[in-house]
């Protein structure tokens, strides 16, 4: 195209130059927003109540960040009580995963998982969690009398050592996380997803090693373990302890010895700090063996691989349990 004068070729290079920068200056203003939100945006403040559940959000959290841990060292939610320094974890959180304030029973005193800000995720309540009620059959409980701590109709919520209901955790886990820092929602997946296929693998070898005791029984000191046992066929007809805070009565322990005997009971199955004097009177003259389970991984060192070895040491136990080792109850001479 040609032009009559130099001044209408001015004209017409000057309005192009302006469309041009109309283009150009969203669009640099958009990268820029984009590039300071992400290097602006801060790790998510995590807290999780117990062990196991630490353990899976630090696998799906990755190299995101690092989850807080509220129950350490070797405390359980039956008597842990939050200090100063715990409460100001959970009010600076932005999500808390736990279980059901009817297990971290510490959090049902006071008002911090109703506050708005808090993601306060309760694995027990959410969707597509298994549920199993407490055992209510004479043997689990004190007979003739009623039982407050476990009433008919409350559900057990050892809910992690069922393999499916971990997966479903861990699905909730990515799922909270994603939601709250969806510029990481690619790492979240790809970390759960690696997560799952690691714990259907774990599942199958824990399974090939305890088919060999489906036909055999235990007694537990503590109603802890149906998850598992439900998991992979394995069977209890009984707890010693009724109560977390009483010592087991005569005629308690006269049932289960009886009980012991009738069904050929392979192992007595303990928890940290139970005696295991007391496990000898329901073990009488029997073969059974005697094996302690540290079901929610008290003495474990905190980390992504703690759940991991949790459940192979839970396994390993109750195979070892299936011999009577007096040198290992009370200790070699």
């Amino acid at each position: 195209m040609l032009y009559n004068n130099k001044n209408q070729q001015d004209e017409l290079e000057n309005m192009m130059k302006i469309k041009l920068l109309k283009i150009i200056v969203p669009i640099a203003c958009i990268i820029l927003l984009l590039g300071n939100s992400v290097g602006n945006t801060a790790p998510l403040n995590v807290v999780t109540s117990i062990k196991p559940i630490h353990s899976l959000v630090s696998r799906v959290m990755g190299d995101l960040g690092e989850p807080q841990l509220l129950l350490t060292g070797g405390l359980t939610p039956h008597i842990f009580r939050m200090k100063p320094s715990d409460i100001k974890k959970v009010i600076n959180a932005d999500v808390l995963f736990y279980v059901s304030p009817k297990f971290e029973t510490f959090l049902k005193s006071t008002s911090l998982i109703k506050r708005p800000s808090l993601n306060a995720i309760a694995f027990a309540q959410s969707e597509g969690i298994k549920l199993y009620p407490y055992r209510t059959s004479k043997i689990w409980f004190t007979e003739g009398e009623s039982d407050e701590e476990h009433a008919e109709g409350d559900m057990d919520m050892h809910i992690w050592l069922d393999p499916a209901n971990t997966r479903r955790i861990v699905n909730i886990i990515e799922e909270t996380l994603s939601n709250l820092d969806p510029m990481n929602t690619i790492t979240y997946v790809k970390n759960a997803n690696l997560l799952i296929k690691q714990l259907y693998e774990q599942e199958e070898l824990i399974r090939e090693l305890l088919r060999p005791l489906r036909d055999s029984s235990m007694i537990v000191y503590h109603d802890a373990f149906q998850y598992y046992e439900e998991a992979f066929s394995l069977t209890s007809f009984g707890a010693i302890q009724l109560k977390s805070d009483e010592t087991p009565s005569v005629k308690h322990l006269t049932a289960l010895k009886k009980l012991a005997a009738e069904k050929d009971v392979t192992c007595v199955l303990a928890i940290p700090g139970t005696h295991p004097r007391i496990a000898t009177v329901v073990m009488g003259n029997t073969a059974a063996g005697y094996g302690v389970v540290d079901h929610l991984g008290q003495y474990l060192e905190q980390g992504p691989e703690s759940y991991f070895q949790l459940m192979f040491e839970i396994t390993q136990s109750i195979l070892d349990c299936q011999e009577k080792d007096e040198a290992f109850m009370f200790g070699a001479n």
